[in-house]
């Protein structure tokens, strides 16, 4: 009979004696199978499925280069990705900051108007004369009249026709955070400058600064895109996906909340990804607007409004005939107004209508424009981002964009924006968790390899 059948029955060889440590039953299971501990045999076939099917083992190789890529790309840009939504979260209440730092600024009483718009710019003028006036406006209940370069403005109480005071609107802890956040230090006019940020890409027509922020919003996207693929655990099982496991030990609680985390915020990481990779990067928005059925050779309305010729010495008009011309054209509540220059003669009105997507931005909360000739209160054009376009194209403009900054909801709902916003900064504290308890668990596992097989290289020694 052949050494390999195994159908006939074969007499057990007597076994040494052992040492009564060995005979004693280690547990009280060993207790109750007769004193001694079941042999162990090694399972030599292919573990299947509860239902049949063989597990597959290891990882199919394109969820593997999506774990490396997700893993690497986060470990070595995670932290610069976490300072950029972290202090994003700070400027969602950049307007509630601003006024709260600035009450001085904003004091108005509560009476009738007693100066106009119109007024007010001219009162600026006749009190500061080197004072560039480039817009007026209203917010939080007072007339605020700027400079050409948006780095600061006076504020003048309607109800007593004082000014209030001058301040800068680029200067201070708000101005270092809106630095870092919207330039990447590359904004010259604002604290923290890095000149250097500012200077503009061999081969590319980006500043470095953009094409931080750019790369920064791309790997926002993968990062986003990966783990919601990763995460996935099919049809069958999706709720297993939601599930955290608190009482298993922290690699399981950290490893579920990475999980939960992730899948809830993707579709705002998506959104902030996106729109901020095309703020900086005109081709990630063509890029979208081409994926969603929009038009990416529409050009900007704004960039093609030419005034009619009017005749040499015409009287330009007034402030308050802009004003009340662009109103007419386009009802609603006018935000600032922007005033004629040399090189572009005309009024710039910005008029929030009922749906304001920036509704909740200091000064700056309209979202449709109406161009006044400087010479002709009749000769206008509305720019709307709402009309005469693809609806892919309105609502990037309309909703899709707004959303980055949170301006199209109320202070109260922006507090689901900025837990979300905090997201990164979680999921990179139980991501760094998980993956420091596996590089533990995998080098303990080596060193006791290594222990068991030197007992070994002694005795052949």
């Amino acid at each position: 009979m052949s050494d390999l059948d195994v159908s006939a029955p074969s007499t057990p060889r007597p076994e040494k004696p052992q040492d009564r440590s060995e005979q004693t039953p280690r547990t009280w299971r060993d207790r109750l199978r007769g004193g001694q501990p079941p042999a162990r045999r090694r399972n030599t076939a292919t573990p299947t499925h509860p239902r049949g099917r063989a597990r597959r083992r290891g990882r199919k190789p394109v969820r593997r280069a999506l774990i490396v890529a997700h893993r690497w790309s986060s470990l070595i840009l995670g932290l610069v990705l976490v300072v950029e939504c972290t202090t994003g979260v700070v400027l969602l209440y950049h307007a509630e900051i601003f006024r709260a730092q600035h009450s001085a600024f904003y004091q108005h009483t509560d009476t009738a108007p007693v100066i106009s718009t119109e007024q007010a710019v001219e009162l600026v003028r006749a009190s500061d004369p080197a004072f560039d006036i480039g817009w007026v406006g209203t917010d939080g209940g007072i007339i605020a009249v700027g400079d050409k370069a948006y780095a600061s403005a006076y504020s003048i109480d309607p109800g007593t026709g004082r000014i209030n005071e001058r301040v800068d609107l680029v200067e201070g802890p708000l101005g270092w955070l809106v630095n870092l956040h919207d330039c990447a230090f590359g904004c010259l006019s604002s604290p923290g400058a890095v000149p250097a940020l500012h200077e503009t890409v061999p081969l590319l027509d980006l500043t470095w600064s953009a094409l931080i922020l750019g790369v920064l919003g791309l790997l926002l996207v993968v990062l986003a895109v990966t783990g919601a693929i990763i995460w996935w655990p099919s049809l069958k099982r999706w709720k297993h996906g939601f599930r955290v496991r608190r009482r298993k030990g922290r690699f399981a609680r950290d490893f579920d909340l990475h999980n939960v985390i992730g899948i809830i915020s993707v579709p705002f990481l998506l959104m902030w990804g996106v729109t901020g990779a095309a703020i900086e990067m005109p081709f990630v928005e063509k890029a979208w607007l081409a994926t969603t059925g929009g038009d990416t050779e529409l050009a900007p309305a704004q960039d093609i409004y030419t005034p009619r010729p009017s005749a040499e010495g015409s009287r330009q008009i007034s402030v308050t005939e802009a004003t009340d011309s662009a109103l007419r054209a386009k009802p609603g509540r006018l935000a600032y107004l922007m005033l004629p220059t040399p090189a572009t003669p005309y009024y710039v009105a910005s008029v929030a209508g009922d749906y304001a997507p920036y509704g909740e931005r200091a000064f700056y909360s309209g979202d449709v424009s109406v161009y006044v000739n400087a010479a002709d209160a009749t000769d206008t054009k509305v720019v709307d981002k709402s009309h005469d376009r693809p609806l892919a194209n309105t609502f990037y403009d309309k909703v899709f964009e707004p959303a980055h900054f949170g301006w199209l909801v109320n202070d109260w709902w922006r507090i689901v924006w900025a837990i979300l916003g905090l997201s990164p900064l979680a999921l990179m504290v139980t991501g760094l968790s998980t993956w420091f308890f596996k590089r533990r668990t995998r080098r303990n596992a080596n060193a006791a390899k290594a222990k068991q097989r030197q007992p070994a290289i002694d005795r052949d020694a």
